[in-house]
């Protein structure tokens, strides 16, 4: 089987096989040869782009998860800028007294209510070096109440009135340390004071025209008050009292009216 048979010589059968052989062994070769350039970029390329996706991977930045104690160090939402409301003014701050339930604030306030009976005054040139201070003997200060009789447990309404009675322009400092409103009982009494539980002071400057008053305000809770508010609000039973109201040391007239069942 294996030895050449046929009318030529053996070794012409002989190099036809082994031409046969090459041959197929070279069309193998090309085939594997091409088989491998067709499959080598692809494998290549896919490489690449793996190894570029870790590259970036690994020199992209971390970003590292907060620590718990910081995550437990931020500030609950009621302490965070804006969730506190508003403080109250102080008309509306209430005042506890050493007894008795809170009453709202007695502070002294600037009242622009319209007044009765003020004529206006015709304008007065000011001085070229501008208004003077005023001198008590310049200025007139009043007590007034809103009404001259109120039932007791009723919160009256009490004013300090200043006028210029000169004939120019003056400056005063009307600043409510300087200011008081005081009522007296029977027999001078002293019984209460604007200045006793709230005696807030601030620089408050004022041209004063001549013959236009300037007035203060406080609604009074009809109790009794010591200097420092220092002893027990009492309720002020009802009688016979005057109201009087002072600038520094300009003392007004005494204001009578009373308190009843």
């Amino acid at each position: 089987m294996w030895e050449p048979v046929g009318p030529l010589p053996a070794s012409v059968y002989w190099r036809r096989r082994w031409l046969a052989v090459v041959s197929t062994t070279t069309v193998l070769v090309l085939v594997a040869w091409a088989v491998a350039i067709l499959t080598t970029p692809t494998t290549t390329s896919d490489a690449a782009t793996t190894r570029t996706a870790n590259h970036a991977s690994a020199s992209a930045p971390q970003q590292a998860s907060p620590p718990p104690e910081a995550a437990s160090a931020s500030p609950p939402p009621s302490s965070q800028p804006g969730a506190v409301g508003p403080a109250p003014g102080p008309s509306s701050v209430p005042v506890s007294g050493p007894s008795g339930p809170p009453i709202t604030s007695e502070q002294l306030i600037p009242d622009d209510s319209p007044r009765r009976s003020v004529p206006v005054p015709p304008p007065v040139p000011v001085p070229p070096t501008g208004p003077v201070p005023c001198t008590n003997q310049m200025l007139t200060v009043g007590a007034e109440i809103d009404r001259p009789e109120h039932r007791v447990g009723e919160r009256p309404v009490l004013r300090l009135v200043v006028t210029n009675i000169s004939d120019q322009p003056c400056i005063r400092d009307l600043d409510s340390a300087r200011q008081e409103i005081v009522v007296w009982g029977a027999g001078g009494a002293r019984i209460w004071s604007s200045n006793d539980c709230v005696n807030a002071g601030s620089t408050d400057l004022r041209t004063l025209v001549p013959g236009q008053p300037v007035a203060f305000a406080v609604r009074w809770a009809g109790r009794t008050s010591s200097p420092g508010c220092a002893a027990p609000r009492t309720e002020v039973p009802a009688g016979e009292y005057n109201v009087m109201s002072r600038v520094d040391d300009a003392i007004s007239a005494a204001t009578a009216f009373r308190r009843v069942p």
